[in-house]
């Protein structure tokens, strides 16, 4: 991902309305956790956490949790949710954490936004203790359904930004994991907010406000972004973007709309 990508993203300005609109999704929670399981104190670094929307749900099953986050505008949103002290600025590809002092790690939505994945991930490995690192990530796969980029067009190609699934599996090995799973998922529910989780509702994929707190939408020229809710918004009084819908749902079925990789030492 170009530097241009992450400038454009800016997230400081999205922090005053992000949870809004925007929260964990029970879909991805459940997914978690199959691989973590419970809590029992465990302390759980959530790489990229923002507001603090996973670590909260996840501190809810007993885990003792801890949010890194480049933005701080993002992050000091998440001291209500998880208490004092429990927060830390920082870049992913270079953690202010020390060795092997995180029991887990997760990550949820925020691998296609590193400049460098490799690093990041291998930061992630560096920090873990026994693991797992669980690893939610939009894939090649994933994109098979995304219908919604068509009406947004931009030059930063979404394929370079999300490589497959072999490839992720593959870079965790390469890092230090020595036993990787995986699994792909389709959304149940719209709480998490991403284009992903919205493309299975037309109203609410074609619903400006919950498009302007999608890093995918900021990034974009404002003439894009006019242009392409204009579409949205034809296409659903006409019932074609019904259909859309649809048809990606069946997709998302066969090549899902995201992946959780689980990886141990």
């Amino acid at each position: 991902m170009d530097a241009g990508y992450r400038e454009r993203a800016r997230y400081d300005r999205q922090a005053a309305t992000y949870d809004a609109t925007r929260s964990a999704s029970p879909t991805v929670v459940r997914l978690l956790l199959r691989f973590l399981h419970e809590g029992r104190g465990r302390t759980l670094l959530d790489v990229a956490g923002g507001t603090g929307n996973y670590a909260a749900a996840l501190a809810a099953h007993g885990f003792t949790t801890f949010v890194v986050d480049r933005e701080h505008a993002m992050l000091a949103r998440s001291v209500a949710k998880i208490g004092p002290g429990r927060h830390a600025v920082g870049d992913a590809l270079e953690l202010p954490i020390r060795d092997g002092s995180a029991d887990v790690v997760v990550c949820v939505s925020a691998l296609h936004q590193f400049p460098d994945q490799r690093g990041a991930l291998a930061e992630m490995r560096r920090v873990v203790r026994d693991g797992p690192l669980v690893l939610q990530a939009f894939t090649a796969e994933s994109l098979v359904p995304s219908f919604v980029f068509g009406y947004f067009p931009d030059p930063a190609s979404p394929q370079a930004l999300h490589p497959p699934e072999a490839e992720i599996v593959a870079t965790l090995r390469v890092v230090g994991f020595g036993r990787v799973e995986h699994e792909r998922f389709a959304y149940e529910d719209l709480s998490d907010g991403t284009v992903h989780a919205l493309q299975n509702d037309a109203e609410a994929l074609a619903d400006p406000i919950r498009l302007r707190n999608t890093s995918f939408f900021r990034k974009l020229d404002p003439a894009v972004q006019e242009a392409g809710l204009a579409a949205l918004q034809r296409d659903l009084r006409s019932g074609v973007l019904q259909e859309r819908v649809r048809e990606g749902r069946r997709l998302a079925k066969e090549y899902g709309q995201g992946t959780v990789f689980a990886a141990w030492p």
